[in-house]
Parts: structure tokens; C-alpha cells; sequence
């Protein structure tokens, strides 16, 4: 038993794939020895621009053996099959054994295959896993076949204190590495796994990601505070900057403050995006003239803080001049130019667009209590910044940028707002529109890119989502949520499926299998976000699967009602007590084929139990049914609840499998009658509970 080291170094392998490539190494290598029956302890894994790592303690030093079977064709199969199967393992068809499945009668041959020494496995399992690698962009360099993210130049495999010694491309392995190549280039001897980590930190390299991360933040604090600022880092940004160096150095580098001007958001991203910066804030939350970079290789002097300022400043030069422009020329002229824009080649332009939200905020700012003539106003100059200079730059700032012109023109708040806001919530942890003006722009927005899509038969497809149709969904759902908007989902629908034709745009889907697709996609959408808020997922399926509904907050408030109901005594009574009734209804369904509708014959009620029974329920299910319809869901199932008592006793007394099928079919209705109640509600028999009474 022993520790083994593997260590994959080439040249600079881009920041986004390191940690990916670590885990595919870990994963990739540890299968393949769990393959070959080799036991090992924990895994550790280490990632930097220049190598990716792998350590694995307690290796065994030789696999186990392994019981190995394999089938063959059926027991009645022609005989050249069977001969087949033999050679193709190298054994005599008598070598075979015939053993019966579930699936009939089969050939198999079984053995034991004794357990190798771990060297050979490991050599084996790394040259497959190298050879095999999967990373999303490879290249190959000089005349060698080998496929890699950028050149390999060394594999360093140590195995209980000795190297593993093989060839792959003309890359030998062995028990050696390099320092930092700026630093400290030399080659690094590592005679065993405990010296891995201290000779590379002495030789200026911090493997470690989580620990460069860590030396950014403490050293920038340090920095920041020294000069009075704020240090604020995105962990984005963080991470990113972690895998551009081995071992971080910090400096601090200032830009002209004429330069503070710009809007804070032009500033941020400059620094952040374009040049991996760190922006400080002054004390009243301020961005100022400072800023952290880091570097590979130590500070010496000014000339690297003064490169970096001077490269910052042609950044910011640029930014300037595509700001001014932009300003000069105005939102009515770029919202003019959207014409120009394409939203898609097969819905038309980003002009095109507009006139549909128009269209839709026309109908629907009523609902959401929107001032109409802002929401127009909004929808006009919404796109434009697409049509800017700096959007054009820095995409990332579409929408942020419209506001910030629509604020330089004196246009009113609740409009800059709107024009920022409207592509909200990005994600589910962002925040929704906070007016009514910006929360109909973004509702419709998504509304049309939905349908759009939809129609035109580019539904979202497992991981694929180049549009983001998943989170125009999400965002649909969230607006409606937090906003309490009641409206048919379906009735939007409908009304962008016919903007669409309006404009004469030839659509793949007809108006009801668009309407079909986006409803069911939707649908989807809401179930999934509403679980992961922690709604029981029995609940979820019980309120979706039985609604009649498309009004989208009425079908929550009915889950949140149902979750919380069953969650308490009366509401784990209440269930059992309609799932009985479901369970008996179910049974003898199936065996009269047929479904119980409810109709009752008062004259054929002969038991007192049964009597009592129906009229409690005449006199509860008026009740329940007027809550119902004032949605208050929780009391109308307390209310409900109160014809326990009767049923309890109507199941005690009364036989329901009578002779007689007239009176039989009566008393099963009456139970049908009970079940209807709740038929648009939920489907209870779904509904999961604890010590449940079977």
C-alpha cells in the first residue's frame, strides 16, 4: 500500500478549464482502477494555469480479483451463435454454462481474474486516460498525434516513493516537475507524496486554487485598507484571476480621475472584463480612481503598476469616446436604427419586437395597474441601446446603459427604470422589476421571446438553451408571483401567437400547438421552481395535474395551501379520509368499467347513516364550494373536514357491496358525490403523508 502522486504539466491551459480538467483526471483515473479492482483511500486535487494534479492516498499495491461473467445467446439459439460466443472469449463451447433468467434460459461463462500488480494498472489506466481526455477545445502540436488543451511537456508519476516510468508521444514520465516558470523554472525532484506540495511553494508556486483565492483577499484588504478604500471582489472575478497565476502578487495603479465621469458601470466593466482588475471603492461606496491587479511575478518598481495604468487608460479612452458618441446621438435615433437589428432571421427585427410588446402593453397594463403611456414610452427605447456604441463594446451592458441615457435626456425615473429593468430577473437568485411599469415591459418581453421560439420550433432541449427560453420561463413565473398578477396565461398567449401573424411572420407551430407546447413548457417551469422554494413534490403533482386553471398564482396560492394544510393533524385526517373514498371508487370503477358520476336516488337511501350522510353533505359542500370560489383553500378543506364524523360512521354501518346493485351503485355515488368536491382542486390519492392509514 502506498501514496500515489500523477501530475499533467504543460503550457498554459485556460483559466475556465483547469478545474474541469482536475475533476476529469479524478474521475476518469479512479474509475478505471475501480475497474480493475485496485483499492485506494481519499483523493485530493490541485489545479493551476500550468498543471492540473492528482493525489491518491493508500493505493494497494495489487489489485484484488475479480469475479468476471459474461452472457451468451439463449439456451435454443442456432448452434453457430453459440460457437460464436465461445470464440469470441477464447473457450470451448463445453467451458460454457446454461443458467435460467427472468428472461429465459442463457449461456454464460464466468472466471476469475486474478488481481494485478497496481503499477501495471496505473501505467495502463493513466496512458488511457491522457490519450482519451476530454476537453472542450484540444489542439495538437509538432508531428505528434497526442490531443491536449495546450502542449504537454512532462507527466510526473510517483507511486510509493518510486516513479512510474513510461512513454506517451514522446513524453517521458518520472518523478520530477518545474517551478514557477518566471521564478524559479528549474526542474523540481519529488521523491515522494508528502514533498509535493512545500517544494512546489518554495518554488514559488501555489497549487492550491482555494489558497491563491485566499492570498488575493487577504492581500488585497490589506492593500485597500492601507489606502483608505473598500475592496469588494465578485467571486467571479476571483476565480478567474486565481487560475491566470501560480502565485498571485497584488499592486495598486490608479487611472486619471477625469476618467470617473464615465457611469460607474462603464468603469466596472473595463476593469473587470477587459482587464481581470479589481475595483476599489471609496468610503461612501463610491467607485474611485484605484484599482488592485494582479500579477505572476513579484513587483519591482513602478514599471508594471505604471503598464498597467497606461493599458487601463487606452481602455478608457476607448469607452469615452463611444460614450460621448452615443450621447450625441440619442435613444430616439438608436430606437430608430432598430430596424437594423435582427431578433431572429425567422421573427424579424428587433423593430419588429417592439410593435408586439406595444401591442400586448396596449391589452395588459390595465392588470398591472401600469401607467400606459410610460410602459409605451418604455417599450419605444427599451431596445435602443442595442444600437449604441458602448453596448455594441460591452454587451453586458444592455439595458443599464438605456437607463443611464434616458437619465442624461430628463426622461422620468419610472422610465429609466423600465428600460434597466425590463430584462430582469436574469436568474433565480435575481431580483424582479420593483415597478409596475418595468415588471409589464419585462412580463411581455419574455412573453414574445417565449412564444416566438415556440412557434417556431426551437423548444429549449436537455442542457441546450442558446436563447434562454428556460429562464424567460422563470421569469414569467417569478414577475406574476411577486407582483400577485391574475391573468390567463393562456390569453397571452393566444394574444402574442396573433402579434406574430399580425406581422405576417411564418411560424412553424399553428396557433393551438404553440399554445400546447408553451402551456406544458411553462408548466414544467413552475413545478420546478416551486420545489426547489421546498413545496412537497406530492403536493406540486396533486394541484397540477387536476387544475383546470391557467391563471398561474392561483394554481401557487392552491399548492401553498394544500402543502401547509397537510403538514398539520386535521389536514392528515382530511387526506386519508378522501383517499379512502378514492381507493373504494377506484376499485369498483375498474370492475364495473365504468366512472361514478355523483347522481343520487334519495329514495333508494335506506340505512340511517347513509341518510345523514347525504344531507350533512348537501348542507357542507354548498359551504365548501363558496369558499372555493373566494379562494380561501385551507378553510374550505377545514370545512370539509367536518363531514368526518358522518363518514366515519356511514363506513362503519353500512355496507356499500350490497345484493341489491341499485342501492349498491346509490351508496357509491354518494362517495363519487364527496370526491367531486375537490375534483377541480387536487388529486389527493398523490398526496403523500406520514403514518398514513393504509
Amino acid at each position: 500500500m502506498g501514496n500515489l502522486l500523477i501530475e499533467l504539466f504543460s503550457e498554459e491551459i485556460p483559466a475556465g478549464l483547469q478545474e474541469i480538467g482536475a475533476k476529469n483526471l479524478e474521475h476518469s483515473f479512479l474509475s478505471l482502477l475501480q475497474e480493475e479492482g485496485v483499492k485506494f483511500g481519499k483523493s485530493e486535487i490541485f489545479w493551476s494555469p500550468m498543471r492540473i494534479t492528482l493525489g491518491v492516498k493508500n493505493v494497494n499495491s495489487s489489485a484484488e480479483n475479480i469475479e468476471i461473467e459474461k452472457r451468451g445467446p439463449r439456451k435454443d439459439a442456432h448452434e453457430l451463435a453459440i460457437t460464436g460466443f465461445a470464440k469470441s472469449i477464447g473457450v470451448k463451447v463445453s467451458q460454457l454454462i446454461i443458467e435460467e433468467t427472468s428472461k429465459g434460459h442463457f449461456y454464460f461463462y464466468r472466471y476469475t481474474k486474478k488481481g494485478e500488480n497496481s503499477i501495471k494498472i496505473i501505467e495502463r489506466a493513466l496512458k488511457k486516460v491522457i490519450n482519451n481526455f476530454s476537453w472542450s477545445k484540444s489542439m495538437r502540436w509538432g508531428s505528434g498525434s497526442l490531443k491536449w488543451v495546450r502542449p504537454l511537456h512532462s507527466i510526473l508519476c510517483i507511486y510509493d516513493k518510486k516513479p512510474i516510468i513510461f512513454t506517451i508521444a514522446d513524453i517521458k514520465s518520472g518523478n520530477f516537475t518545474y517551478g514557477h516558470r518566471f521564478i524559479s523554472p528549474k526542474k523540481i525532484i519529488i521523491k515522494k507524496y508528502q514533498e509535493y506540495l512545500p517544494k512546489l511553494k518554495k518554488a514559488h508556486v501555489v497549487i492550491d486554487a482555494n489558497k491563491r483565492i485566499e492570498l488575493i483577499k487577504i492581500n488585497g484588504e490589506k492593500l485597500s485598507r492601507h489606502n483608505n478604500l473598500i475592496f469588494k471582489p465578485s467571486e467571479s472575478l476571483l476565480n478567474e484571476v486565481a487560475s491566470l497565476v501560480e502565485n498571485p502578487y497584488l499592486f495598486i495603479a490608479e487611472f486619471d480621475k477625469d476618467y470617473l465621469s464615465l457611469p460607474e458601470e462603464i468603469l466596472k466593466l473595463t476593469m473587470m472584463k477587459h482587464q481581470k482588475y479589481f475595483p476599489l471603492m471609496s468610503k461612501s461606496n463610491k467607485i474611485s480612481n484605484k484599482f488592485i491587479g494582479v500579477s505572476n511575478v513579484p513587483i519591482y518598481g513602478e514599471q508594471i503598476i505604471l503598464g498597467n495604468s497606461k493599458v487601463l487608460k487606452a481602455r478608457l479612452d476607448d469607452a469615452r469616446f463611444f460614450y460621448k458618441n452615443d450621447i450625441n446621438k440619442g435613444l430616439n435615433k438608436f430606437s430608430k436604427d432598430l430596424k437594423n437589428i435582427i431578433f431572429h432571421t425567422l421573427l424579424g427585427t428587433m423593430d419588429s419586437k417592439v410593435d408586439r410588446i406595444k401591442f400586448l402593453i396596449n391589452i395588459y397594463a390595465q392588470i398591472f395597474k401600469a401607467d400606459k403611456k410610460i410602459s409605451l414610452v418604455s417599450a419605444d427605447l427599451a431596445k435602443a441601446d442595442l444600437c449604441s456604441e458602448v453596448v455594441y463594446e460591452m454587451p453586458e451592458l444592455q439595458g443599464i446603459i438605456g437607463s443611464k441615457y434616458a437619465e442624461i435626456e430628463g426622461l422620468s425615473r419610472k422610465i429609466s427604470s423600465a428600460i434597466k429593468e425590463h430584462y430582469s430577473p436574469l436568474g433565480p437568485n435575481d431580483k424582479c422589476p420593483l415597478t409596475t411599469e418595468s415588471a409589464l415591459l419585462s412580463f411581455i418581453d419574455k412573453i414574445d421571446t417565449l412564444i416566438g421560439f415556440m412557434a417556431i420550433n426551437l423548444k429549449p432541449t436537455g442542457s441546450k438553451d442558446p436563447f434562454g427560453i428556460r429562464r424567460s420561463g422563470l421569469g414569467i413565473i417569478r414577475i406574476i408571483l411577486e407582483n400577485k398578477i391574475r391573468v390567463s396565461i393562456r390569453d397571452v398567449y393566444i394574444k402574442s401567437y396573433r402579434s406574430y401573424l399580425n406581422q405576417n411572420t411564418k411560424l412553424v407551430h399553428n396557433e393551438l400547438e404553440t399554445i400546447n407546447i408553451s402551456s406544458d413548457f411553462l408548466m414544467e417551469r413552475l413545478k420546478g421552481y416551486i420545489r426547489e422554494i421546498g413545496v412537497s413534490q406530492s403536493c406540486i403533482l396533486s394541484v397540477c395535474n387536476m387544475t383546470k386553471s391557467d391563471d398561474i398564482f392561483d394554481i401557487v396560492q392552491k399548492i401553498y395551501a394544500l402543502d401547509n394544510f397537510v403538514k398539520t393533524k386535521k389536514g392528515k385526517i382530511f387526506i386519508q379520509n378522501l383517499k379512502r373514498v378514492r381507493r373504494i371508487l377506484s376499485i369498483e370503477e375498474k370492475k364495473e368499467r365504468c366512472v361514478f358520476e355523483g347522481k343520487i336516488v334519495k329514495s333508494l337511501l335506506k340505512e340511517k347513516e347513509e341518510k345523514e350522510l347525504y344531507n350533512y353533505y348537501i348542507q357542507i359542500n354548498k359551504k365548501t364550494h363558496e369558499l372555493l370560489k373566494g379562494e380561501m383553500y385551507e378553510k374550505a378543506m377545514l370545512t370539509f373536514l367536518k363531514i368526518e364524523n358522518k363518514l366515519e360512521k356511514f363506513f362503519d354501518n353500512v355496507q356499500i357491496n350490497v345484493d341489491n346493485k341499485n342501492i349498491r351503485i346509490n351508496r357509491l355515488n354518494i362517495l363519487s358525490s364527496i370526491r367531486k368536491t375537490f375534483i377541480d382542486f387536487a388529486d389527493f390519492s398523490l398526496i403523500e403523508i406520514e403514518n398514513e392509514v393504509k
